[in-house]
């Protein structure tokens, strides 16, 4: 067992943080989450035109949450419809995966107005300041219905 104040052990900060480091922390969490039955089953959906990416959303289901990480769309697409058309796929994804329910955060300078549109309900957000001026990190929930 590791002890804080033990010569040997020390603490460093890492900026930028090492691709091994991430996955070190992240694969020893995992583990952890798997021993206590706590399984994340993370995934991606992209739309794609002419071989390219054009679109994606990533996006990952625990313990019957639906947890939307990522949505973008190429600059000159959005407001078509594909944003649109992705959480639709990402919450059928995690319905066939489970889900009862999904989660998708925010900034005030992102899409804020985006997500209530789709049924989502603001259930939490913080202030803050980037680049001098104030953002608020918002936080949505949905509620699926039951399939009878």
């Amino acid at each position: 067992m590791a002890t804080i104040d033990n010569e040997e052990a020390m603490f460093e900060t890492l900026d930028p943080v090492p691709s091994e480091i991430a996955t070190a922390i992240s694969d020893g969490l995992n583990a952890f989450n798997e021993s206590a039955e706590i399984r994340r089953e993370a995934f991606a959906i992209v739309w794609r035109e002419n071989g390219g990416l054009i679109a994606g959303i990533t996006a990952s289901v625990s313990f019957s949450v639906l947890f939307i990480g990522n949505l973008w769309v190429a600059k000159s697409l959005r407001l078509g419809g594909i944003g649109t058309k992705l959480m639709a796929a990402a919450e059928e994804e995690g319905r066939r995966r489970a889900a009862v329910a999904a989660c998708v955060d925010t900034l005030s300078t992102q899409a804020p107005d985006f997500y209530p549109k789709l049924g989502y309900v603001e259930f939490g957000r913080i202030s803050g300041r980037a680049g001098g001026r104030p953002v608020d990190r918002i936080w949505f929930r949905k509620e699926f219905a039951a399939v009878a």
